[in-house]
């Protein structure tokens, strides 16, 4: 296919060049707007003349000079350039509609074995398979538990053409339940949910979902045909909630200021001689001593409002962060309000808070 890129050629003026410029005719090569200005001449042409141009001037040992009319396009405006982006657009779209992969997380290498044969043979997941074709969470859980009955629950997890099946196992009923596992875990706060690290139980709520404070979250009994047992809830359930907080500040504060750093030093002349009359030296560090100093200064600040945002919000960050639960995180925090009056500054920060709600209630008998 042509490339009608355009290139303008100059060349220094000199009878080298004007012999190079009559072989150009002579060859037939179709140059335009040949112009002379200040000992140089240059003209434009298409850019698929210029390998002969090339070869022509080494033959007569001219310098050139050449450069591309308009910027280079790597993509040409022709059918092949149109043809490859609208691929790039269908086929990842097109491939976007399939599932592609099926993963079984199990406990052990056979039993991902045994659901991965189940799946094949008995309900004829054969990949690639569009989406809108594929299970329903709710009837793929659904047929699992009902084939492998040692199941409490099967968790899936969807993402992009993957999916991925990791069943929970549930504990074996000759084992006897500890106190402990009689539980469901229930919301200790109201916020969205998360996400999850659960152990044992059924889950009760989904991520993105608004629950409550008292709301179950896991439930400790799974029911199977008509039967209830008691597997026990384990785990951690996290969510986002608004936290708000009251903080009142001396408008006054002392603080100690660095001033200067020096060092102390102390030689230990008696080491010293030792060492200089057994004519062998000691390490230095056991016959010099030093430590730093530092002095400091006391001074007072007043705070104002403009302070809080810079200083103030921080500092009350911190100490929020030190009072939640190991695992929590603070996502946001906002000043609602603060006002100051002759001795201190006070306000509002409210927090978006991310920690874990679950916490154990026992089951009762009848539930």
């Amino acid at each position: 296919m042509m490339n009608h890129q355009i290139v303008i050629i100059s060349v220094k003026q000199n009878e080298r060049a004007t012999k190079f410029l009559q072989q150009l005719k002579a060859q037939h090569i179709p140059i335009r707007k040949l112009a002379f200005s200040k000992g140089q001449a240059s003209f434009e042409m298409d850019v698929q003349h210029l390998r002969a141009v090339r070869k022509i001037r080494k033959r007569y040992a001219v310098k050139l000079t050449i450069h591309y009319k308009s910027p280079h396009k790597i993509l040409q405006r022709d059918g092949t350039t149109l043809f490859g982006l609208l691929l790039l657009i269908i086929v990842p779209i097109l491939l976007a509609q399939f599932i592609w992969r099926v993963e079984v997380d199990a406990d052990t290498i056979e039993l991902s074995d045994e659901i991965d044969q189940y799946l094949q043979s008995e309900m004829n997941l054969t990949l690639p398979m569009l989406k809108r074709q594929f299970y329903s969470d709710r009837d793929l859980r659904q047929q699992l538990m009902e084939q492998f009955r040692q199941f409490s629950w099967v968790h899936i997890t969807k993402q992009g053409s993957s999916v991925t099946l990791t069943p929970q196992l549930a504990p074996k009923e000759t084992i006897s339940l500890k106190q402990s596992m009689n539980q469901h875990l229930i919301a200790s706060n109201s916020g969205v949910i998360t996400h999850f690290d659960i152990e044992r139980g059924v889950r009760k709520v989904e991520p993105n979902m608004t629950v409550y404070k008292g709301d179950t979250l896991v439930s400790g009994v799974l029911m199977r045909d008509d039967e209830v047992f008691v597997v026990g809830a384990q785990g951690e359930v996290y969510a986002d909630y608004w936290l708000e907080t009251t903080f009142s500040i001396p408008k006054k504060v002392q603080m100690q200021v660095l001033d200067e750093i020096y060092w102390d030093l102390e030689i230990n002349w008696n080491q010293l001689v030792e060492s200089w009359n057994g004519m062998s030296l000691a390490p230095l560090k056991s016959l010099v001593a030093y430590t730093p100093s530092r002095v400091f200064h006391k001074k007072t600040e007043t705070i104002s409002e403009n302070d809080i945002e810079k200083v103030i919000l921080p500092l009350l960050h911190e100490k929020m962060i030190r009072s939640l639960p190991l695992k929590s995180t603070i996502k946001s925090e906002k000043l609602l309000h603060v006002y100051a009056d002759d001795d201190t500054v006070k306000g509002k920060v409210l927090y978006l808070v991310n920690e874990n709600i679950a916490t154990p209630r026992p089951i009762h008998q009848g539930e």
